[in-house]
């Protein structure tokens, strides 16, 4: 099957976010749009939602991890543009045509130890992040008005009818929580469950415990603007962390379940100090989730305590490709009735303005900024 012609109305520069230097920070730049080859996807960027994870390799926190120069963004849903020379079918064996809107996993080798025999692509020894560098001619990041989607990455189509800036936002935060379930025991009827943070992992997380049947789900984290969020949702307490102390907490989830504690504490938080919570809030032979713990501090643990009351420590790294189908599914259940759009209601964002959207979410101002690329300031 031959490529087909590039269009007359295909651009040859797409203008993007681009980090040349943490001094610098990010500065648009228009970069060549290479012709896709082989099973290489090109999309316009229809919406890139912003993560706390761009905020930080903006700022050089993952400078061992990042490599410049890179084009910011790992989330974003795109129309499909332009296609390789090779058939092409998402995960499901659908086949992939001009016009598909797409979400895309990072690119996971295939071959290593951790994709192979562990059977953990997120453990990938070489892996490519989208929106991690380097930008080498592949426009690998979602602050573009165009990406390329790489040979051996996992794709699929977003159902018709799920907003793209939602879709794009199941890109990071709900698959992640996707996975996290996965690996966790399952959730029973009879559980209480504890939510530490507030950000969008957090409340995908609330949202996931409430519709796996959880007896209670505790949601605990800050500001009250978030918390509003969830107004509507069926939970059995909201904690502002504004306006209490981790002893008030902790005691408020003693009350709520008879004085044993929590049966499962998942930590969306980030701050080292919310694991240290997040175990006090546990019933003995409870499980604990760490999902968001990601400043590279080190806390205290008293491993006694841990084997005494027989605590389970579960740990969760990104997604691959299953769990984006899980989060999709997730959306096409539960996106109408728990009103999940407000997690993307901010103004929107330009390109030019992408600065402007990384401070809104380091400073907390917007729950899930949102990029629309094709957008001129």
């Amino acid at each position: 099957m031959e490529r087909p012609t590039r269009g007359s109305q295909m651009k040859d520069y797409s203008r993007a976010v681009v980090l040349e230097s943490y001094e610098t920070g990010p500065e648009i730049q228009e970069c060549p749009i290479l012709p896709p080859t082989g099973r290489t996807i090109l999309v316009e960027v229809e919406a890139a939602t912003v993560c706390g994870t761009d905020v930080h390799i903006s700022e050089g926190t993952f400078d061992q991890l990042a490599r410049l120069p890179l084009i910011m963004g790992h989330e974003g849903t795109g129309k499909v543009i332009e296609l390789g020379s090779k058939e092409i079918y998402d995960s499901q064996g659908a086949r992939i045509s001009e016009g598909d809107r797409l979400v895309w996993s990072h690119n996971w080798c295939g071959r290593c130890y951790g994709c192979a025999i562990a059977k953990q692509p997120t453990l990938c020894e070489n892996t490519m992040g989208y929106g991690w560098g380097p930008f080498e001619g592949v426009l690998n990041g979602t602050f573009s008005e165009y990406a390329h989607i790489v040979e051996d990455s996992r794709v699929l189509k977003v159902p018709n009818g799920i907003d793209p800036a939602l879709a794009s936002s199941a890109t990071c935060a709900l698959r992640t929580v996707m996975h996290a379930f996965g690996r966790m025991n399952p959730i029973r009827f009879s559980d209480t469950v504890v939510v530490l943070g507030a950000g969008p992992v957090g409340l995908y997380a609330a949202a996931a415990s409430m519709k796996a049947g959880a007896y209670q789900t505790i949601l605990i984290g800050a500001p009250a603007s978030r918390l509003e969020i969830t107004s509507t949702w069926d939970l059995s307490s909201r904690i502002d962390i504004d306006s209490t102390d981790p002893e008030d907490r902790i005691d408020e989830v003693l009350q709520l379940t008879n004085g044993k504690g929590a049966d499962v504490v998942i930590e969306c938080a980030g701050p080292p100090a919310a694991f240290t919570e997040g175990l006090n809030m546990l019933r003995k032979g409870g499980q604990m989730m760490v999902v968001g713990q990601a400043h590279g501090e080190k806390v205290p643990v008293d491993t006694t305590a841990l084997k005494v009351r027989q605590t389970t420590i579960h740990t969760s790294l990104s997604a691959d490709i299953s769990h984006y189908y899980d989060a999709l599914k997730f959306l096409e259940s539960f996106a109408e009735t728990l009103q999940l759009d407000r997690i993307v209601a901010s103004p929107r964002y330009t390109l030019a303005n992408a600065r402007d959207a990384l401070d809104a979410m380091k400073n907390g101002s917007e729950m899930k900024p949102v990029i629309t690329p094709k957008e001129k300031a």
